[in-house]
């Protein structure tokens, strides 16, 4: 169902840009073409559109789903082609005002277009955007009344009408195209990632990897004033260092030491004479 309803929101948008860009080619080079007659083809079409969105919602079985409004917008185009119809003079002296929002709706379709082109990061989005601004702007100031731009080109409005329709139908193809294309791009790079060997992720083996680098921190720069913190001087024991010099070292940096005698008198218990008894 969600298939069809995509289908069927395509080829409407397909109608509406055809019937665009035919209505502005009959207006601008048709000189026998009337108005009224214009406008009778149009409401019947949307009767014909309405009726055949009604069939369609009960066909397709989008009854059974809340979030389908075939039949609604059905019996809305039956209302506005009867209406169309039946007051058909009013409908002739403000034809101007109804295609006009007819190419604004067709503008912002081209700029939704141009917004998927971008986001699908293809460089044609800027062509679309043109296109788009162009639509937008001369139903703007169609709708606003702006004297000053739409008298400068005769039949202003039918030829934003047309290049509306062909900048809608355009703007299309080429979305769906980039479409396609970055679906194909998306399923190789997921192929490539699959077909992938477990280790070519890996930057590079786990016996090249960089070791740590000693850190020798410094706090400020002797610019600033502050002190440095470098490394402590490792001190020896007295020992140590005359060990590990040279003799020649030994000597010239070991102190004299005075050679000293000791005299130890003799016991005085060994000279006394052996007592009497």
């Amino acid at each position: 169902m969600k298939n069809s309803t995509s289908k069927s929101n395509v080829i409407t948008q397909v109608l509406l840009t055809v019937v665009a860009g035919a209505l502005g080619y009959l207006l601008l080079f048709d000189k026998n073409v009337q108005i009224v007659t214009l406008c009778q083809i149009l409401c019947g079409g949307l009767v014909a559109a309405g009726v055949i969105a009604i069939v369609s919602y009960f066909l397709s079985g989008d009854y059974k789903r809340i979030d389908r409004y075939g039949f609604a917008i059905g019996v809305t185009l039956i209302l506005l082609g009867c209406i169309g119809l039946l007051r058909m003079s009013s409908l002739t002296a403000n034809f101007e005002i109804y295609i006009t929002l007819l190419s604004l709706i067709l503008g912002i379709l081209t700029l939704q277009g141009t917004v998927q082109i971008k986001v699908l990061n293809y460089p044609v989005w800027i062509l679309t955007l043109i296109l788009s601004i162009a639509c937008l702007g001369g139903a703007f100031c169609i709708l606003s009344n702006i004297a000053v731009i739409v008298q400068m080109v005769a039949g202003f409005s039918n030829w934003v009408l047309l290049i509306s329709g062909c900048s809608c139908l355009l703007s299309l193809i080429i979305t769906w195209i980039c479409i396609l294309l970055a679906g194909r791009r998306e399923k190789k790079a997921q192929q490539e990632l699959e077909n992938a060997p477990a280790d070519a992720y890996e930057p590079f083996p786990p016996s090249e990897y960089p070791q740590p680098e000693p850190f020798a921190p410094q706090m400020s720069s002797p610019s600033m004033g502050a002190p440095e913190f470098e490394p402590a001087e490792t001190h020896h024991s007295g020992f140590d260092s005359d060990f590990a010099s040279s003799p020649g070292d030994q000597a010239a940096t070991q102190p004299e030491i005075p050679e000293m005698s000791f005299h130890v008198p003799d016991d005085p218990s060994a000279q006394k004479p052996p007592t009497e008894e």
